[in-house]
């Protein structure tokens, strides 16, 4: 195994957890802003928390690299905490209706074809830069594990198949592969992505493409692939459901 292909795998494996850090804020924050995660396809989030959960148990039990253990835990608290602000802005607004008076209805903003134009090069341009910047702090954040680290892994420590760990393995494979169907067919029905996060998807991509290398430039052996099959169909796969759901940020961008 070459040093180099190590080097390059350990820093992709930092910059893929650099985007699963960020990747569920953007959503967070889009929600915040209107007050609604009504866009949000529960089954999504639902099935989405379900496959980390399992990935989690298979990482965890199956001894993989720090990066795999570490990405799907805080998985878990990135989706927890988007189905909470989901029922939490829903409690709200029923609450509001309940509680509040029949306003008269306020006149519809319709923006101008400049001011849409600039908020999508704005948007461009923010998401451009989170790109890059999650790059960055991937490769600080390998520097940085350099100069902690103690010393190197063992031949004790090579992995080794396992039944339990597997079957959480392709469980999660499975969930995450089915996960995006439910916000695909969502977007579908109402013809819009309006109140999804452009960036979130970006992030997945980025993060997806970067875990998959980082598993591949470690080892191409067959053992080693075969025993990590269901983390790189999992993350590998999705990518397809993540690309329609960009095309269909282009396709419905005026509805």
């Amino acid at each position: 195994m070459q040093y180099d292909n190590v080097v390059f795998s350990e820093i992709t494996g930092f910059i893929s957890m650099a985007c699963w850090m960020v990747v569920g804020i953007p959503q967070l924050y889009e929600n915040y802003k209107r007050k609604s995660g009504d866009s949000v396809s529960l089954s999504f989030v639902y099935i989405w928390l379900l496959g980390d959960l399992f990935n989690m148990l298979g990482a965890i039990l199956q001894n993989l690299i720090l990066t795999v253990v570490l990405i799907a835990i805080y998985h878990n608290a990135i989706d927890s905490s988007i189905i909470l602000q989901i029922y939490y802005y829903r409690f709200r607004r029923n609450s509001s209706y309940l509680d509040e008076e029949i306003t008269p209805l306020q006149p519809i903003r319709i923006e101008s074809q400049t001011s849409v134009y600039r908020s999508r090069v704005k948007q461009f341009w923010e998401i451009l830069i989170g790109l890059v910047g999650v790059c960055f702090a991937g490769v600080i954040m390998y520097y940085i594990s350099t100069l902690i680290r103690t010393n190197e892994a063992s031949e004790d420590d090579q992995q080794k198949m396992e039944l339990l760990p597997q079957i959480f393995g392709w469980c999660s494979a499975m969930l995450y592969l089915g996960a995006r169907i439910p916000q695909i067919i969502k977007n579908h029905k109402s013809q819009s992505t309006d109140g999804l996060s452009l960036a979130m998807f970006c992030f997945c991509v980025l993060g997806n493409v970067t875990f998959c290398s980082s598993i591949l430039l470690y080892s191409t052996e067959f053992n080693y692939i075969l025993i990590n099959l269901p983390w790189l169909l999992g993350n590998g796969g999705t990518l397809m459901f993540d690309f329609v759901i960009l095309a269909q940020f282009y396709f419905y961008r005026n509805n």
